[in-house]
């Protein structure tokens, strides 16, 4: 009743969840703002909305959690990446030698990458990609559902 005196009911549950598929996409561009925009409207909307609409908004949050862990250890790959090699780096210009801040002698033709630096710098791309992917797939799936009025994982509840 109060969902009717205040202006909203289905269809506006449903395109506020149509929304948040659309900041969830541009969370790709915009370094992720958007999809906290659209996790924050998903937490406080879930509860309210219709039954369809609520697996839509828990399908939102669980589409943000996962690009975040995804992200997350992209970042610590990538970090673990550049603390190697910046270490390796710094141990190689201390056996080349430094002649003060004015001259610094780095020969990286002998320098070598290891293993460690390399397989990093491959599981952060890799886990980049697939975060990108993720935002990208997941909300698209989860519109095409909303707009064809599917709820995510129901069977016999239409949006």
């Amino acid at each position: 009743m109060t969902d009717q005196l205040m202006g909203r009911g289905p269809e506006a549950a449903r395109n506020l969840a149509l929304v948040n598929y659309g900041l969830l996409f541009a969370s790709i561009f915009f370094a992720g703002i958007p999809a906290l925009i659209a996790v924050i409207i998903a937490y406080s909307q879930r509860d309210e909305a219709p039954v369809a609409i609520r697996s839509h908004h828990d399908f939102q949050i669980r589409i943000f959690w996962v690009a975040f862990g995804l992200t997350m250890a992209a970042g610590a790959c990538g970090l673990g990446a550049l603390i190697s090699g910046v270490g390796e780096l710094l141990e190689f210009t201390r056996v080349n030698g430094w002649d003060g801040f004015s001259t610094i002698n780095i020969d990286l033709s002998r320098m070598v990458l290891d293993g460690r630096i390399v397989s990093l710098l491959v599981a952060a791309v890799v886990l980049s990609l697939l975060a990108g992917l993720w935002l990208i797939a997941a909300p698209a799936i989860g519109f095409i559902r909303l707009v064809s009025a599917r709820g995510i994982g129901l069977t016999s509840h239409p949006a």
